[in-house]
């Protein structure tokens, strides 16, 4: 519906029934975006639904998403293959960061004085890279053979049964400038990313053990996650975020004044980076104190001292270095533990929901 953050679903509600559809390519896409949306919308009632309105609820929610695709908690999931899409699980961290954002005192005090532009813009990255990257996974997930017969195809200007409520999510005029979700020549990152996918899977089910099928894939996982992180970085949130004015003053901003959002990634559940550093005296503090003391390297990564967020180039190099800390806990016994841990407790925010009054400019005014 224009105007309103509510939508309808194209999916047969009769109990035990059957009802046969001509499954194109397109359809093949609209299933799986319509499954990503439902993800972070609110059903009112029967086929109808309502967008969660709320940011930081929202960011909540795509880190749950993301954290059950990686655990292969999602549809047509796969218990011996968790973990095969790499990328999934620092995803899931950094969108509970974009939600940490929109939770901190500044976001919220910003907001309420008419400083909002740069906060929808990250609402707008956050909600727009998931209708991006989610339906790539499940679709994987569904069937290897009609994702390769069909990722050339996706095109969501050109769906019939959906187009409409794609089109009417906030902030759709993004579209164009992310080629309408279409992979090109300017952007293989999507085809490269998952023709590793064979291999890693290989691996996995040969492997019992846990630590071998992260060792024994351990440069095609790592190469699996760097293809996404430039698909989600340069030709997704580059384009609709980072080149706006806004994002850029409120960039330069974070880094020269203090009561700032912080942008340090927290590889656990917890919001906070105080609950992960050690004290005065070099220890841990808190409920996750002993696990922390075992692991051999620190949780977190704050950006560079030179790392400029709004330059691609310059965002990618802190990307990178905070891949190679996750990648090196995952492949360590109790690393990796902890971050299951930390991702099994995000994906139980499936159902965040707002608890305030949302700002009449959200969601481009939408409710």
């Amino acid at each position: 519906m224009m105007g309103s953050l509510d939508w309808q679903s194209s999916t047969n509600t009769t109990e035990n029934s059957c009802k046969t559809v001509q499954c194109d390519c397109l359809t093949f896409w609209e299933i799986y975006q319509q499954e990503t949306i439902k993800r972070v919308s609110n059903l009112q009632k029967l086929n109808h639904y309502t967008l969660e309105p709320g940011y930081e609820a929202r960011a909540r929610r795509i880190a749950s998403v993301y954290a059950k695709i990686f655990l292969e908690q999602e549809l047509n999931s796969n218990k011996q293959l968790k973990g095969r899409y790499y990328w999934m699980g620092l995803g899931a961290f950094a969108s509970k960061t974009v939600a940490t954002v929109f939770k901190h005192r500044g976001s919220v005090l910003g907001y309420n004085v008419n400083v909002q532009e740069a906060i929808n813009l990250f609402a707008l990255g956050n909600l727009w890279l998931f209708m991006d990257i989610a339906p790539w996974h499940l679709a994987w997930s569904t069937s290897q053979k009609s994702f390769e017969q069909c990722k050339n195809l996706r095109d969501v200007s050109q769906f019939t049964h959906i187009k409409n409520t794609v089109m009417n999510l906030p902030w759709s005029s993004c579209l164009p400038k992310i080629n309408n979700l279409k992979i090109t020549k300017q952007t293989p990152q999507v085809s490269q990313a998952f023709a590793l996918l064979p291999m890693i899977e290989k691996i996995f089910l040969n492997e019992k053990k846990e630590k071998d099928k992260y060792q024994k894939a351990s440069k095609q996982l790592y190469q699996h996650l760097m293809f996404v992180a430039v698909q989600e970085q340069r030709n997704i949130l580059q384009k609709i975020v980072w080149e706006n004015c806004s994002v850029k003053f409120g960039a330069w901003m974070q880094r020269w004044f203090m009561g700032m959002p912080d942008a340090t990634l927290v590889l656990s559940s917890d919001y906070s980076v105080e609950k992960k550093k050690k004290n005065w005296f070099g220890n841990y503090t808190g409920s996750k104190a002993d696990q922390l003391t075992e692991i051999k390297e620190d949780v977190y990564i704050s950006p560079l001292s030179d790392t400029k967020a709004e330059d691609y180039d310059s965002r990618m190099i802190w990307i990178g270095k905070a891949a190679e800390k996750y990648h090196r806990l995952m492949l360590d016994d109790k690393g990796r533990s902890f971050l299951h841990q930390e991702l099994r407790i995000i994906t139980g925010w499936g159902d965040s929901k707002a608890d305030f009054k949302i700002h009449t400019s959200s969601n481009e005014g939408k409710k």
